[in-house]
């Protein structure tokens, strides 16, 4: 299964030529990952931080710009998991505008335990299966 959103390019997105700044998709690309959590994972994404003390920091990631995007584009954005390991996942987010494919990020993020400094934690069982659902279909 997907997560699909949308999303609309506002103003602040854009530079003086009403192009999105790139670095600004990898901002939409870290609200698709609150927006998956808040509703395709179940979890409030400040609750499970505040409360649970878990997080998902980025450990790599590899962005490919495929098309420009403008002011008032209304982009579709699709996360599916691609591996779910022991402590980390990789997951894909694209944007795109009907079929054209905007950019595309690939990042690994870890499950962290924050209850403290910052550590890698096992996945454990009630969130592999939450995130398993969305998995890639091979």
């Amino acid at each position: 299964m997907e997560f699909v959103c949308k999303k609309s390019i506002r103003f602040h997105h854009c530079d003086p030529a009403g192009i999105v700044f790139y670095p600004q998709c990898l901002v939409l690309c870290n609200e698709v990952v609150e927006d998956w959590f808040d509703e395709g994972i179940g979890i409030d994404f400040y609750k499970l931080h505040a409360e649970i003390r878990r997080g998902v920091p980025m450990r790599h990631l590899e962005v490919d710009f495929i098309a420009p995007s403008m002011h008032g584009d209304d982009l579709t954005f699709t996360l599916v998991v691609n591996r779910i390991g022991n402590t980390s996942m990789d997951i894909t987010t694209t944007a795109a505008m009907g079929d054209e494919v905007r950019f595309r990020a690939k990042q690994t993020v870890v499950w962290a335990d924050l209850g403290g400094a910052p550590r890698a934690t096992p996945i454990e069982g009630e969130w592999r299966e939450r995130f398993s659902r969305f998995l890639a279909q091979s």
